[in-house]
């Protein structure tokens, strides 16, 4: 009997002890819950990032479609802004050379787009001899943006002469400065 209750015990230890081992490795199976929680929190704070990706995407987008508009204003400014000239001169200064420059880069950035030079002049001199001085500076700047890249056939040209002053106010220096011009004037693709 004594065997038997020896067996008896040791067969109840060999059950408590695996059923501390058990027990044991329930205990440790927390750990994959655990994991099974931090997968979840991960997964949680991945979709929140998405989430969020997805309305930076959006508030990006809407941003690129901002900052777009702004260009295309800023392009369709530079490529409007009129050229002035020197009394009597159909060089381009300095001033407008940089201005022509803004042109070329807006146009370039926007190769659809089709522009008229429209030489004028001031009242000074004869009708055919302002004509002929508008014609100049049109060419002059029609040169310069081909020169630069701008394909010739995106540009068309006309001389006004002194037929569309842009000042009437008076006859004095300030406003025939301002009859002294090229203007540009979008055709197409803008």
């Amino acid at each position: 009997m004594r065997s038997k209750t020896l067996l008896s015990i040791s067969l109840l230890s060999i059950a408590a002890l695996s059923s501390a081992c058990s027990r044991h490795r329930v205990a440790a199976a927390p750990a994959p819950a655990n994991t099974s929680s931090a997968d979840r929190a991960a997964a949680d704070a991945a979709a929140r990032e998405n989430a969020s990706l997805r309305g930076t995407t959006n508030s990006t987008a809407s941003d690129d479609a901002e900052r777009a508009a702004k260009t295309r204003s800023a392009d369709r400014a530079a490529i409007t802004m009129p050229v002035y000239f020197q009394f009597d001169r159909s060089d381009i200064t300095d001033e407008g050379l940089q201005q022509l420059d803004q042109k070329i880069d807006a146009l370039q950035r926007n190769g659809g787009v089709r522009v008229r030079i429209e030489g004028n002049a001031d009242d000074s001199g004869s009708d055919e001899y302002n004509l002929a001085l508008s014609q100049r500076r049109a060419a002059i700047v029609h040169r310069y943006i081909t020169d630069r890249g701008v394909d010739a056939s995106r540009l068309q040209l006309v001389s006004y002469g002194e037929e569309r002053p842009a000042c009437t106010t008076s006859r004095e220096e300030e406003c025939r400065a301002k009859n002294r011009r090229d203007e540009f004037v979008i055709l197409s693709g803008m």
